[in-house]
């Protein structure tokens, strides 16, 4: 069995916690929980040579990092996802050797502009 994880950025300890047991049980198996939080200056290969932290904070922005999951997995927890009220969606994001080098800060910026570019060409579409 493959190792899986999700990094989360943005979200209280008891949010990260649902997300994680509402991955686990769609994806069918564990999965490794790590935290960004108060660590936007690091590497995200050095969050991940870490491991996992136990402080979450909330934040405006709000990311999920997969690891060690193939598209199938990806779709699953997309779906997967929990839905309820006052638990905000997060952007998502694919750990690649590209990003493994940046800051968090470096890319939540990234994947701020890329959710900016997306919603705006999805609006001139409809116009």
């Amino acid at each position: 069995m493959k190792d899986t994880a999700i990094m989360l950025y943005g979200y209280s300890m008891d949010n990260a916690v649902e997300i994680q047991n509402a991955l686990e049980h769609t994806l069918g198996r564990g999965i490794l929980l790590m935290s960004g939080s108060c660590r936007e200056e690091m590497t995200v290969a050095d969050i991940i040579r870490h491991g996992g932290e136990s402080f979450f904070e909330e934040k405006e922005t709000r990311i999920l990092m997969f690891m060690g999951c193939d598209d199938n997995d990806i779709r699953m927890a997309l779906s997967g996802f929990p839905d309820r009220e006052g638990l905000a969606r997060p952007i998502f994001c694919g750990l690649t050797e590209q990003n493994l080098k940046w800051t968090l800060s470096d890319l939540l910026e990234h994947l701020l502009e890329e959710k900016k570019y997306w919603t705006e060409k999805g609006a001139e579409e409809k116009e």
